[in-house]
């Protein structure tokens, strides 16, 4: 229902005026012609305004004050006593204006006399009856859509929020494991320690400025990956048994800054590629105007369980930020078998 309701025009800024200005126009134009017809342009102009004052009184007091300051806020007793007295008072009155100013009804042969005069105060109590129950059930569903449209933003809102607090947390996560690696290497007096710092120093200038963005190309982050890659690569004396594989338009795609690299460094951080030769990381990403698919496959060893004391915050953030930010557009598996350990990202073009 929320949905439907905040796409429906006339309840929105503008359009909401032009509308009922649209209406009240189109009214008048239908009361002066039809009274032109029978009495004269004077009297005509001046019985549709008589008539249109009534029929605005009534219909924005009712939306604007009444059923907001009374009925929405279940007074509704006292509503209903202000509306019985609003409309016997509207009714005399206008009876009033077309006997005492008008000198008599249009319907004169019906309005003749004490009983006529009562036909008038009824028939004119009615139609405001009609108009008063239109009004109060528009502002009835003006107010539902308001309320409708209100939940929606701060749903969003509180994604939002969620989403920030899930960035937050991979920043701190993902600086610890780069520092932990460069103080491993400046240990060992590692000569390449100085270059480590400055990709570090990149990275950091992506994680902090460029991912608070809520889109980013998809060509950035893959950078980072390399980078991150490399700056991993600069503590080893050999090259590590690392691939990466990219098919597809990377041009055609943005993706929420910091959601690929998570699965890289949780392959890097809980892998084996220092400690044995047979060790693999595979990373493949598989493009179509449809359709990312990123997938990390790394070797392991079960019988090593101490990397796993700490941490576990990088897949679960990223399972969480995925159900947030993607919805029913993604799919997230990550699964282990033997010595060797999947992680995959499916994200869906709208």
């Amino acid at each position: 229902m929320q949905t439907m309701l905040s796409q429906i025009p006339i309840f929105a800024g503008r359009a909401r005026v032009i509308t009922h200005l649209s209406g009240w126009l189109l009214l008048a134009f239908m009361f002066f012609y039809f009274l032109s017809g029978v009495r004269s342009v004077e009297e005509a102009f001046g019985r549709t305004g008589v008539n249109l004052s009534f029929m605005l009184a009534i219909f924005y007091g009712n939306t604007r004050f009444l059923v907001n300051r009374y009925l929405e806020i279940g007074r509704r007793s006292q509503y209903l006593a202000i509306v019985v007295l609003v409309l016997l008072g509207s009714a005399f009155l206008r009876s009033w204006v077309e006997v005492y100013w008008f000198g008599g009804s249009l319907f004169r042969m019906y309005t003749q006399g004490q009983d006529g005069t009562w036909r008038l105060f009824w028939g004119y109590f009615i139609s405001f009856f009609l108009l008063w129950v239109f009004s109060t059930l528009y502002q009835l569903v003006e107010n539902r859509h308001a309320l409708a449209i209100q939940h929606l933003e701060l749903g969003v809102r509180h994604q939002e929020a969620q989403l920030n607090y899930l960035k937050a947390q991979i920043n701190p996560h993902f600086l610890f494991n780069t520092l932990h690696n460069i103080y491993a290497a400046a240990s060992l007096q590692h000569p390449k320690t100085a270059e480590m710092v400055l990709r570090l120093s990149d990275l950091l200038r992506y994680v902090t400025y460029e991912a608070q963005a809520d889109q980013v190309p998809l060509e950035k982050e893959l950078a980072q990956i390399y980078a991150y890659l490399d700056l991993f690569q600069l503590k080893s004396e050999s090259p590590l048994p690392l691939k990466v594989e990219v098919w597809g338009a990377l041009q055609s795609w943005q993706i929420e800054p910091l959601l690929l690299l998570p699965l890289v460094e949780n392959a890097l951080k809980h892998g084996d590629l220092e400690i044995d030769l047979r060790a693999f990381l595979n990373i493949s990403l598989h493009l179509s105007p449809e359709q990312l698919n990123f997938r990390v496959e790394n070797s392991f060893d079960p019988s090593n369980a101490q990397k796993d004391a700490v941490g576990g915050v990088g897949l679960e953030n990223v399972r969480h930020r995925l159900a947030l930010h993607y919805a029913s557009r993604h799919e997230f598996t990550a699964s282990a078998r033997e010595n060797t350990f999947f992680a995959s990202i499916t994200l869906y073009a709208q």
